[in-house]
């Protein structure tokens, strides 16, 4: 998901987080209820070996929406403030934060063997990625294109 701010001068890219935090747990709770007496029944029923089964799979379930919690705040964004062009970049407990001049920063929009586009901004030399996991082709397009606009206007 890509966020514009009203006048143009801050990207952000994130992750479409479609459930809070809270439906996280109850989600966990209610598919870690119905396993477990699914599986009680059927261990009742004489085939015992059901429930450790049943117990890792909660278990690895439990790790994959704990890894979904710890990446739930992760972001980049691309500010451009007077004479800087500010790239931030935060994915669970790394902060990056790359700060270019405006007159040498540069955005270059290129086009991998996957036929997937990547946006690079910066001088040459010094061009951080941006978007590359949270937007699709389109949107890294569109936001090279006003990125560029954005960077040609002098202040």
């Amino acid at each position: 998901m890509t966020v514009f701010s009203a006048d143009g001068n801050v990207i952000v890219a994130k992750p479409n987080n479609s459930l809070t935090i809270k439906e996280l747990v109850w989600l966990f709770a209610g598919i870690a209820a119905i396993t477990m007496v699914i599986a009680l029944g059927v261990s009742l029923s004489g085939a015992w070996l059901v429930l450790p089964f049943a117990g890792f799979e909660v278990l690895a379930f439990a790790f994959a929406l704990h890894h979904v919690y710890l990446h739930y705040g992760d972001y980049e964004s691309v500010s451009l403030i007077g004479n800087d062009v500010v790239v931030e970049k935060h994915c669970y407990k790394n902060s990056e934060k790359f700060i270019f001049q405006r007159y040498w920063a540069k955005v270059t929009l290129r086009n991998s063997t996957d036929g997937t586009y990547s946006i690079f901004i910066g001088p040459h030399g010094k061009e951080i990625e941006f978007g590359t996991r949270y937007m699709d082709t389109e949107q890294r397009i569109a936001v090279a294109k006003q990125l560029k606009q954005r960077l040609n206007i002098v202040w």
